[in-house]
């Protein structure tokens, strides 16, 4: 697995299917993790999380990715381009990330674990995220980038008093890919 900052955006191969462009890196998808953040919120109702960003170097070097990936977001032609990167108060920034039934979870101990993915599920939890950047998308007269999870690790206990005591039930089988920090 790399680091944002090791991914060399040069060597991002664009391919073209209809309306669409699909992302590939050095042979495979173009997967990468990203700093850690605060989820405040949790999962929404439409099944994506944002978390809180504050390093300056990716923020920058996001802008400059979305540039590259998507034309529009430098100004291009229509359609009016969405950015998964929302501003926040300064200097925060938060990341919009998909999220479904097959992503990879792990808790602070790299233990896979596989709770339900419904609203509110990691508020308040600082995560550490690996996600995939698939393709463009066109919806609703915007365009963006196609951003989901791939694995997630939890590194703050959760706050849902409601959580059974019983240990999670393992479905999927998934290796922690996580870096170190």
């Amino acid at each position: 697995m790399v680091f944002w900052s090791d991914i060399d955006t040069s060597s991002i191969e664009m391919i073209s299917i209809k309306d669409k462009t699909k992302f590939r890196y050095q042979g495979g998808p173009l997967r990468f993790q990203v700093p850690r953040g605060m989820c405040t919120w949790g999962v929404s109702g439409y099944k994506s999380f944002q978390i809180e960003l504050t390093d300056p170097n990716f923020i920058q070097w996001w802008r400059d990715l979305e540039a590259q990936l998507c034309p529009v977001a430098s100004g291009g032609p229509s359609p009016p381009f969405n950015s998964n990167l929302k501003k926040g108060a300064e200097p925060e920034h938060s990341l919009r990330i998909k999220i479904d039934d097959s992503v990879y979870i792990f808790d602070q101990n790299s233990k896979q674990i596989n709770p339900d993915v419904k609203e509110g599920l990691f508020r308040g939890q600082e995560l550490s995220c690996l996600i995939d950047i698939d393709s463009t998308y066109f919806y609703n007269g915007n365009s963006g980038l196609t951003i989901r999870a791939y694995q997630i690790k939890t590194l703050s206990e959760a706050e849902d008093d409601d959580a059974p005591d019983e240990e999670p039930v393992v479905l999927k089988s998934g290796v922690c890919a996580f870096l170190p920090i």
